[in-house]
């Protein structure tokens, strides 16, 4: 899974708000080893963050095997609610959501069944949200490793069996939810999928880690498509982070 500090540069939230009459970026992370749960920054260059509520957290995690709040990832609703999921195990079948109108209070937590139908699943990493507009669809994307599933890459030992693809479920309204499907299935172990819309061009980017070990990559790439329904190309660009370890 990734280290926190690539996980702050890939998960800067969208979310915007209001700090002394100036618009801030938002941030969403988690500290150590996530069970206190989640943490939030605010910006106003998206260079030089500040922690909120005094570095506490604002909701201790309560869902999972290991009751962890890796990778929250946060989205806004089109009525202002903040809908957040969330790793909430380094192997389970399940990830985690919240929803808050403030970012202060939140409901109870809620394990979405992602990955139960498959019993061999041994994670579900990084989950992320994206909003659709045209559909009025959230689409809730993550890492999962389900051994023999896909061809078999050269791996360190410490990661020997780690074969990861990113699987997408889609909901309206965080109750009822659609099977689970392939997302993205490049030829590489592939983690930390983020997506953000091109403000210039109009089309989706998508950040992915290449996550092989042997020899070891750790690098980021994009790929770009019109529409997400159609998915993203699997031929992705040169690593943007140098060689090795983002």
């Amino acid at each position: 899974m990734k280290k926190v500090v690539v996980w702050m540069a890939l998960s800067l939230c969208s979310v915007m708000t209001i700090f002394a009459g100036k618009t801030a970026y938002l941030f969403s992370y988690f500290i150590n080893d996530s069970k206190d749960g989640l943490h939030l920054a605010y910006s106003y260059d998206g260079l030089n963050w500040m922690p909120l509520n005094g570095g506490r957290s604002y909701l201790t995690p309560s869902v999972g095997k290991d009751k962890l709040m890796r990778d929250p990832s946060i989205c806004q609703a089109p009525d202002g609610t903040f809908h957040m999921v969330w790793t909430s195990s380094w192997t389970d079948r399940i990830i985690g959501h919240a929803s808050s109108r403030d970012l202060i209070h939140w409901s109870e937590q809620q394990a979405i069944p992602v990955m139960m139908h498959e019993p061999t699943a041994h994670n579900c990493w990084a989950p992320e949200l994206f909003y659709d507009e045209p559909s009025q669809t959230y689409y809730i994307f993550w890492a999962t490793t389900i051994p023999g599933r896909h061809k078999e890459i050269p791996t360190s030992e410490s990661e020997k069996g780690l074969n990861h693809r990113i699987y997408y479920a889609t909901t309206k309204d965080f109750r009822t939810f659609s099977k689970t499907k392939m997302f993205f299935n490049p030829d590489f172990s592939v983690i930390d999928a983020a997506i953000v819309k091109d403000p210039k061009l109009g089309d989706l980017i998508m950040i992915v880690k290449n996550e092989n070990s042997n020899p070891p990559e750790k690098n980021l790439r994009v790929t770009r498509t019109k529409k997400v329904e159609k998915g993203f190309p699997t031929k992705v660009s040169a690593p943007i982070t140098g060689k090795y370890w983002a």
